[in-house]
Formats: C-alpha cells, sequence, structure tokens
C-alpha cells in the first residue's frame, strides 16, 4: 500500500465519524423533547395521584358526616347539607373546578335505593402543568364514597305488636282510597323491617303479631293450648281468663284457662256487649296472632291477612303481647318462637300497643272492665321489664279515660306517639322501630363503598 492510498483512508474515516457525530447529535435533539415530556407527565401523574387520595378523603369524610346525621335523626335534605358542609371543611371548593353530587339513597352499586344510605361523588379538573403541552382535552378526576350505618345487636331484641283491626279500623284514612287498616298494616311492615336484623347471630331479632278486636284469634295451632277445649270450626278466637291469673303472664293450665269467644260471647258486656252477642261468626276472623319471628315474609303475609271487624277488647291485645313474651309460655311457644328470659342484660322486650285507647268490651267482670284490666297489665308488664310503647292512633282528645291508659301504659313520655294521619303512622312506628334497635344494638357508620 503506497502512501497515497493510505493517507485517503484515513481521510475518509475522519470524514465518517464527523458524520456519525451528527447524526447522534440531530437524535439527541429530537428526543429531548420526548424525555422532557416523559418527566413532565410523571410528574403530573404523581400529583394527580396524591389529588386523587386527597378527593377520596374528601368524599369519605363527607359520607360519615352524612351518615351519622341521619342516625341522629336528621331529614335527608339535612344530611345531604352535612356532607357537603365536611366537604367544604376538608378542602372542597365550589369555584367551578370541582362538583358534588350527594344522593341517599345511593344512584348506584350495590347500596343503590338502599334507604339510610348516602353516596358522595366529587370530581375535579385536573392541574395540567407539563401536561398541557401533549394533552389537549381537559382531564378531570372523581372520587366516590358510600356511608351506611353498620348495625351489631350486642343482645337479644323481642318486639310484640298489638295491632287494631275492629271494624272501625276498616274506615277511610285522610288519604282517599287508603283505609287506617291499610295505613296500619304498611306501618307495621316498615318496623318488621327495621327490627329483623339480616344477622341473627350470636343475637337475634324477632317480631311477633297480635291483632285483636273483640278477641283474639289465636289460630288452629295454638286454640286447645291456650284454652283446653276441641276446636269447633273456624272458632279458634279467645278473649280473658277469670281470677287472678287473667292479669298475669301464667302459662295456661287448669284453674289458667283462657276463654273461648264462641262460648264467652255471650256474656260480653261493655256499651256494644249487645252487638259482641250477636256475632254469629269468628272474630277477628282472618287476622291471626302470630309468635315471635325472625321470618320476615311470614310476618308480613300475617299483616297482609288482616280484615276489619268487631268492637275493641284492647285488654285481650295487651295479655297476648305480654304472653308472647314471656318465658312461662315456652311451653306454648317452643323452638324459636319461644321469648327469652327475663334478663335486661341479654334481651330487651318490647311492647308495641297500637289503639284508639277507647276500650269498649270485656267478658270477666271480676277483673274490672276492658280500661281497668289494660291498666292492670300494663302495669304488671313492666314490673316484669318489658318497654311499652303506646300508638294512639285517631285518639279522642276530649276522651280523657282514653288519653290517661294512652299515657299511663307507656313507660314514659318518651314511649307514648299519638297521631291521626297516614304518614304519621308510618314515621311513628319506624321511629318505634329505630328507638328499639338502637337501644340493643352497637350502631356504627362505615363506610361501605
Amino acid at each position: 500500500m503506497n502512501l497515497v492510498r493510505l493517507k485517503s483512508w484515513l481521510m475518509a474515516g475522519v470524514s465518517l465519524r464527523r458524520d456519525t457525530q451528527g447524526g447522534t447529535v440531530i437524535l439527541a435533539a429530537l428526543s429531548i423533547p420526548v424525555v422532557i415530556g416523559a418527566l413532565g407527565i410523571g410528574l403530573d401523574t404523581g400529583i394527580w395521584y396524591l389529588e386523587k387520595r386527597r378527593l377520596q378523603q374528601v368524599a369519605d369524610t363527607a359520607g360519615l358526616g352524612a351518615v351519622r346525621a341521619l342516625y341522629d335523626g336528621a331529614s335527608v335534605e339535612t344530611a345531604k347539607a352535612v356532607a357537603v358542609n365536611d366537604a367544604k371543611r376538608n378542602g372542597y371548593v365550589a369555584d367551578g373546578s370541582m362538583t358534588i353530587a350527594v344522593n341517599s339513597p345511593p344512584l348506584s352499586g350495590a347500596y343503590a335505593g338502599k334507604e339510610g344510605a348516602v353516596e358522595v361523588v366529587i370530581s375535579k379538573k385536573l392541574p395540567l402543568f407539563f401536561s398541557a403541552y401533549f394533552l389537549s382535552n381537559d382531564q378531570s378526576l372523581s372520587a366516590r364514597a358510600v356511608g351506611y350505618q353498620s348495625t351489631k345487636l350486642g343482645k337479644n331484641l323481642e318486639v310484640s305488636m298489638m295491632l287494631d283491626v275492629s271494624s272501625s279500623m276498616g274506615g277511610n284514612s285522610e288519604i282517599r282510597g287508603t283505609s287506617k287498616l291499610e295505613a296500619m298494616q304498611t306501618a307495621a311492615k316498615a318496623l318488621v323491617d327495621t327490627v329483623v336484623q339480616p344477622i341473627q347471630t350470636p343475637f337475634t331479632s324477632r317480631v311477633a303479631i297480635v291483632p285483636y278486636s273483640s278477641a283474639v284469634n289465636v289460630g288452629s295451632a295454638y286454640y286447645k293450648k291456650a284454652t283446653n277445649k276441641t276446636l269447633s270450626g273456624n272458632w279458634s278466637s279467645v278473649v280473658e281468663r277469670a281470677g287472678a291469673s287473667g292479669l298475669t303472664d301464667d302459662a295456661p293450665a287448669s284453674g289458667k284457662w283462657l276463654g273461648s269467644f264462641r262460648s264467652k260471647r255471650d256474656d260480653a258486656m261493655g256499651p256494644y256487649a249487645s252487638t259482641v252477642q250477636n256475632y254469629s261468626y269468628n272474630v277477628p276472623s282472618s287476622s291471626l296472632m302470630h309468635p315471635l319471628s325472625i321470618d320476615k315474609d311470614a310476618l308480613k303475609s300475617t299483616i297482609s291477612d288482616f280484615s276489619a271487624s268487631g268492637t275493641t277488647a284492647g285488654h285481650i291485645g295487651v295479655a297476648w303481647s305480654w304472653y308472647l313474651l314471656s318465658p312461662k309460655w315456652s311451653g306454648i311457644f317452643s323452638g324459636e318462637n319461644a321469648a327469652g328470659d327475663y334478663d335486661a342484660s341479654k334481651t330487651l322486650k318490647v311492647a308495641v300497643l297500637l289503639s284508639d285507647f277507647d276500650m269498649n268490651s270485656y267478658y270477666e267482670a271480676g277483673n274490672g272492665n276492658s280500661t281497668a284490666q289494660t291498666q292492670k297489665l300494663c302495669t304488671n308488664m313492666k314490673a316484669q321489664g318489658i318497654t311499652i310503647y303506646t300508638v294512639g292512633y285517631g285518639l279522642d282528645a276530649g276522651n280523657s279515660t282514653a288519653v290517661n291508659l294512652w299515657k299511663n301504659c307507656a313507660t314514659s313520655a318518651d314511649h307514648r306517639f299519638s297521631t291521626t294521619t297516614v304518614d304519621g303512622l308510618l314515621t311513628t312506628f319506624k321511629a318505634i322501630a329505630k328507638s328499639a334497635v338502637g337501644s340493643v344494638a352497637l350502631v356504627q357508620p362505615t363506610l361501605v363503598e
């Protein structure tokens, strides 16, 4: 190889090396925006992540605040306002960049349509720093929280409802097309839904039903156990028993059997005695007593079968409300239908007595009239630790006898309610149910979604 060719080759290598360096510089220059953009998006993503967490905390706080307000008795509208205020205290600003929606019941998710649950959805426009050079459309974040009252029973709950199915309940309420009986049925079912909890372990929450008019229809399953008489046709209604046991919760036995309505109706006393004496059919007819149960469907089916007939022998309804809560009747109502012991540390026993408290029919004069028997039964029930709520539906304020009975039967002034309206009755039963459950439950507002 001569010196000329060698020099040519060396010059060509230098030229090639210069070309390579130039290309690298160009590639590097072109990649700088991409690298900077990636770093920018990475920084923005980190900011967005932190913003998402902060937004979720705001939604969570708002949801919990609203649920606590509902549990304390606030209206849905008030609870929504509480949610917004709590959100503001934690960073929500109504400046156009953020929005908040509060729904009770929730509109989506597992708790959609569930009363007592609150859904909070907060949205915010994303802050775009470096990303603004690469993202042409506005970006936003959202956070959603659903609050609900998680209920865990701390002891057993037994609720017995005495429900008036006398003829007057067949009359119209203030709402056209809705009878008083129908209003009561709706309210009673609402109580069942609230009291009977979905989890029945380790403690139970049960409801018993006692419809009454001129008597209490115990049904064919319990008629002989209560009266020691053989059922004749469909005459399965019973009245009070004579003697001292008539005002106690003693179980049926010799000398303590319940009277049969079919045979005792001829002895009816009170202002409507002749009406009762002339009944040629069982009263109540289709309205049957139902012992303590956790079966919501069965309880509500019993309530749906009510029909209005007969006079008002409220003392018999009160007595059976007691029997269904009494451990002395465990030989009659066994298994899951049997009441627990009288032990306030383990079981809360509640009787809900609905009537206009104008008691007008009775059968055993030696026990006093219906009003006197009702009052004595209430006094004896409370002595056993049973909590009594009185619900005066259509209570006549001018009838001092009825008003005093309504007042005195209740455990306290806080345990008596009076209403003349359909909505008022529903609100009353919901309040009683909530109070009863609240007395035994460990309720904790919690986030469920």
